[in-house]
C-alpha cells in the first residue's frame, strides 16, 4: 500500500465499503473536486496495482477547528492497521485545536475507530446526513 496526494479522481475511483454506500449518489465530480481542493489535508491510500481503496482527510472550518472525514472500500479494511495508523498520524499532527468528525449511528464499526482515534462522542445529530440517517458527533480537542 502507498499513500500519495489525494486527487478527485481518487476520490470517484474508491469503491464503498457496504457500510458507506449510502454516501455514493452523493459523491460526484463537484463534490470531489471539492474536496481535493479544500483547505486542509487529504491523502489516498493506493493498493499495490495503483488503484484507490481509501481516501480520507480533514476540511478546515477555521483556523482552530477541522471536520475529518474517511471513505473506505472493503480491500482498505482487509489493510485496516496501516490505514489506522496513518490516521492517527495525521490527526496527531494537525494544527486545529478541535478536530470533529461524524459517524452514522448503525456504522458501530466505525464509531469503535472514533473513540481508539482519541474521539470522544458528543452528542446525536437527528436527520443529519442527506438521507436523513442520525449521526453521531465526535470530537477530539488537543
Amino acid at each position: 500500500m502507498k499513500i500519495v496526494r489525494m486527487t478527485a479522481e481518487h476520490v470517484l475511483a474508491v469503491q464503498l465499503q457496504p457500510a458507506q454506500d449510502f454516501a455514493a449518489p452523493l459523491i460526484d465530480g463537484d463534490h470531489a473536486e471539492a474536496l481535493a481542493s479544500a483547505a486542509g489535508v487529504a491523502w489516498t491510500a493506493l493498493d499495490g496495482g495503483g488503484v484507490p481503496i481509501a481516501c480520507a482527510g480533514i476540511i478546515e472550518l477555521h483556523r482552530q477547528r477541522g471536520m475529518a472525514w474517511a471513505l473506505l472500500s472493503e480491500r482498505a479494511l482487509r489493510q485496516f492497521k496501516l490505514i489506522h495508523r496513518v490516521v492517527r498520524d495525521v490527526v496527531h499532527a494537525a494544527p486545529w485545536r478541535r478536530i470533529e468528525m461524524t459517524v452514522d449511528v448503525r456504522h458501530a464499526a466505525a464509531a469503535a475507530w472514533a473513540e481508539r482515534l482519541g474521539f470522544e462522542r458528543e452528542g446525536m445529530m437527528r436527520a443529519y446526513a442527506p438521507d436523513g440517517r442520525d449521526c453521531f458527533l465526535y470530537a477530539k480537542v488537543k
